[in-house]
């Protein structure tokens, strides 16, 4: 069964590079989108993401009818996991840390039982494959008497998963078909001994961290800051994808962002801090404009997908231009 589905994963990643990426544009477009933005403290906790002991807790950003969906989660200190066995996923997952310590074990294999701890400070971005086995070790959480608490982004594109346990409910013995596990990639972003800023090339007086990019693949992932006072020196432009889905996440300060519900709609003017979220689907229109964009400085997280939420579907389009009026 999983053999199959990985050449069945092999085939859609080889159709989708043989597809040419056609831009939209401005004029075929009749329904435009619109990007929406999401104070997350303002959200209300979600039961359904309530861990053992209420030690931990979540909020739902966004969701798709593909079953993609991305949380915020909450950890306490003394926190318990809901499943400690080694599992692995049919689809492709990414994480930040905002805040914490996320402590994970990683497996290289099906046979590995005790594998390596790596722990997820406030910073640390990864990004996992689908067959990679991880998992948090009952006897190691115990161990810790009292587990680190942490602050997260957790995506998930959707799709099975498969314990390695066999006495827990996802256990299917056909994880012995997969032929090859994966491993995560994880980038520690919060010290410049770790990873250091570099100019960025498309946006004037903005710095940025790569932390992910598979741009055949359709799946793109930067640390963008920009100072205090900071101005767009560039021409002014408004922006739109065809087809490519981004996510935002604001992490430090404040940041004006100008949109627009239709080219020939009025442009709106809104402020987003720290822990904002936004959604930019494909067809919404963003806009670089003159005059200040921020007081405090900003930094922010922002994510590119191809198409949809999930990886495979790249080449990721180039954003096209508006034309001027």
């Amino acid at each position: 069964m999983l053999s199959a589905l990985l050449k069945d994963q092999r085939l859609v990643l080889i159709a989708a590079l043989a597809i040419s990426v056609c831009h939209v544009s401005a004029n075929e477009i009749r329904d435009w989108n619109k990007m929406t933005f999401i104070d997350v403290n303002a959200m209300d906790w979600e039961e359904m993401w309530t861990g053992l002991k209420e030690t931990s807790r979540g909020k739902k950003l966004y969701s798709n009818d593909q079953g993609a969906f991305m949380v915020y989660l909450e950890h306490d200190h003394g926190w318990d996991s809901l499943n400690k066995s080694r599992h692995f996923h049919d689809f492709h997952e990414w994480g930040y840390v905002l805040n914490g310590n996320f402590l994970i074990y990683e497996f290289v294999n099906g046979e590995q039982q005790s594998g390596s701890l790596y722990n997820m400070k406030a910073g640390t971005w990864m990004s996992r494959p689908p067959f990679s086995i991880h998992g948090h070790r009952a006897d190691a959480m115990k161990h810790q008497r009292v587990t680190p608490g942490a602050v997260q982004l957790a995506f998930s594109e959707g799709g099975k998963s498969y314990s390695l346990d066999p006495t827990n409910k996802w256990y299917s013995p056909s994880w012995k078909e997969v032929p090859q596990f994966t491993h995560p990639h994880f980038q520690d972003t919060a010290t410049p001994q770790g990873m250091e800023w570099e100019d960025d090339a498309n946006l004037p007086g903005a710095s940025v961290k790569w932390l992910s990019d598979h741009g055949e693949g359709g799946f793109r992932a930067k640390l963008y800051y920009v100072p205090p006072g900071w101005q767009y020196t560039g021409k002014a432009k408004t922006t739109y994808f065809g087809k490519a889905q981004q996510f935002y996440y604001v992490l430090f300060g404040d940041l004006t962002v100008l949109s627009q519900e239709s080219p020939n709609g009025p442009v709106k003017n809104t402020t987003v801090q720290k822990d904002f979220f936004i959604n930019r689907p494909p067809k919404s229109l963003w806009t670089w404009g003159e005059g200040k964009l921020s007081s405090k400085g900003a930094m922010w997280l922002e994510v590119t997908y191809a198409q949809g939420a999930r990886v495979g579907n790249g080449p990721i389009e180039k954003p096209i231009i508006l034309p001027s009026k």
